[in-house]
């Protein structure tokens, strides 16, 4: 069989012998990682931010990340950042958005693939790429984003402005964040947030990704809790019980619930 030619007339091994990769501009490529976890009471969401050692903006709050080497996957460096600048490995994470303004980074071109991850708060500790790993209270309404920790008397405050977006025939309502705080996040860590926040807000009434905040062993009435926080409104016990019915498996002991501070039936997740 024939090599396929170009217009050129040259065959794919002659094509790529003579390709030039400096002809065209190169972006750079970061990871971001959204990572959600639960507080002790099952009232707020929690997420975690490091504090940035170097320039550009040294001494921010930012979302844990970095560059994309040239010899591992988006998902690889994920991994690879997240365990570096906090000591957490194994968890769940999932794509979540694309950040592409061109002057999103003052160093250069730089497109950036973020990340959510879920997992129950545990202890972090900042690696050798961070100056500090704090978890930081969320709070988050159709008007407000707020993050804070309260040892640390830290608060980022963002309010939030609806704007429309088309997309071919299709009119959407979104948010932009608008800085109230002295302090701000880093880049457009932001608007990451934001994106993550309404994706797992929307994702969480038709999949199972909230088990990832709860401990393997948990009774209902927490189970509820950590949807309710993730909506943002309270929801009806018998509803909600026969909606997660074939997602959860009984255990033959109780616990105590952390809501109401009560023994209650255990349960697992099936999946």
């Amino acid at each position: 069989m024939s090599a396929i030619l170009n217009k050129d007339g040259l065959t794919e091994e002659e094509f790529l012998a003579t390709y030039n990769p400096g002809d065209y501009d190169r972006p750079s490529v970061t990871v971001d990682m959204l990572v959600l976890g639960m507080n002790t009471s099952l009232n707020r969401l929690k997420l975690l931010l490091i504090q940035r050692s170097d320039h550009p903006y040294i001494n921010c709050w930012a979302l844990p990340g970095g560059f994309v080497g040239m010899e591992e996957s988006a998902y690889e460096a994920a991994c690879r950042e997240l365990e570096e600048e906090t000591g957490l490995t194994g968890i769940y994470l999932e794509q979540l958005y694309t950040m592409s303004q061109p002057d999103r980074d003052p160093r250069m071109r730089v497109i950036d693939l973020s990340y959510i991850a879920l997992i129950p708060t545990v202890p972090v500790k900042a690696g050798d790429d961070a100056k500090d790993a704090l978890w930081f209270d969320v709070k988050f309404t159709e008007t407000q984003l707020e993050l804070f920790n309260e040892e640390r008397n830290i608060q980022l405050k963002y309010q939030l402005k609806e704007k429309e977006f088309r997309n071919g025939i299709v009119k959407s309502t979104g948010y932009m964040p608008i800085l109230e705080s002295k302090d701000a996040l880093a880049f457009d860590h932001a608007e990451i947030i934001l994106e993550g926040l309404l994706r797992l807000r929307n994702k969480v009434m038709y999949s199972d990704v909230a088990f990832n905040l709860l401990p393997k062993e948990f009774t209902l009435p927490d189970l509820q809790r950590v949807y309710e926080i993730i909506l943002g409104k309270e929801l009806y016990k018998t509803n909600f019980r026969s909606s997660i019915a074939d997602k959860i498996e009984s255990l033959e002991k109780k616990g105590v619930s952390v809501v109401g501070g009560k023994k209650s039936q255990l349960y697992k997740y099936k999946g």
